[in-house]
């Protein structure tokens, strides 16, 4: 069925991953992605041969998946004088019977005596973390992505942000038209400068009509506003329009 409810009962079996995997991606933003839950799948090496990765909670592909405890994980030894990098990535899997799951899988790196390169991944792979060895030592693991922040963080967030920014309010507001002009309105790519009398840089200036001509500057001096245009066109008919707004906080 091309248009279906998923949050309710039919009579039948009627809701599939595939079902929980769309709306999943489309309530989070993305379909492969670690969210925040535990420890975040924390790495740690117990030593050169042993990892340990830590609980968390993630997605491959929409389908959500869950390290409820510490799972061991084995790390092949390295190599004397060569240097590889190996990936620890969550695998999802489907059988031809349709029995799916996702596991912790580490993927063995090519050792080289250059820059080691990361091993191929799949798009059934989310990745988690390198672990880069040095002959037989191994470094220290680089996380490889980042937690998408829950909704309620995103919420405590906007809350400070509008606590912390003041409104602005309007305290003065006037329409300006073009007044006394110098230089050469009637050539066109010469810049020349308007002035409007009686307003200063606590002003804020938004230009609502230009006629013949672009607005590139405005700069302020004692007798008021400078405003540096373009003609666009030969005429000297060249008229500006600005709002003029007094704001404050």
């Amino acid at each position: 069925m091309a248009f279906e409810i998923v949050d309710g009962m039919t009579g039948t079996k009627h809701i599939s991953s595939d079902d929980l995997a769309a709306l999943n991606t489309a309530t989070v933003g993305k379909a492969d992605c670690v969210l925040k839950y535990g420890n975040d799948f924390a790495l740690t090496m117990a030593s050169a041969n042993s990892a340990t990765l830590g609980t968390g909670v993630g997605m491959v592909g929409g389908k959500r998946f869950w390290n409820q405890a510490p799972t061991s994980l084995t790390i092949q030894s390295g190599t004397q004088g060569q240097k590889r990098n190996d990936l620890v990535v969550a695998r999802y899997a489907k059988t031809s019977a349709g029995i799916e799951s996702i596991t912790p899988v580490v993927i063995k790196g090519t050792p080289t005596t250059g820059t080691p390169a990361d091993p191929a991944t799949t798009a059934n792979d989310l990745k988690l973390w390198r672990v880069p060895l040095n002959g037989i030592t191994v470094g220290t693991p680089v996380k490889l992505f980042s937690p998408v922040t829950p909704l309620a963080t995103l919420g405590d967030s906007v809350s400070q942000l509008k606590a912390s920014v003041s409104p602005i309010q309007i305290r003065g507001l006037k329409v300006l038209e073009s007044a006394q002009t110098s230089g050469y309105p009637g050539e066109a790519n010469r810049k020349i400068y308007m002035r409007y009398e009686g307003t200063d840089s606590s002003w804020t200036f938004i230009p609502i009509r230009q006629s013949w001509c672009t607005v590139e500057e405005i700069t302020f001096d004692s007798g008021g506003i400078n405003l540096l245009v373009n003609p666009t066109y030969e005429s000297s008919h060249i008229e500006v329009t600005l709002l003029a707004l007094k704001l404050s906080r």
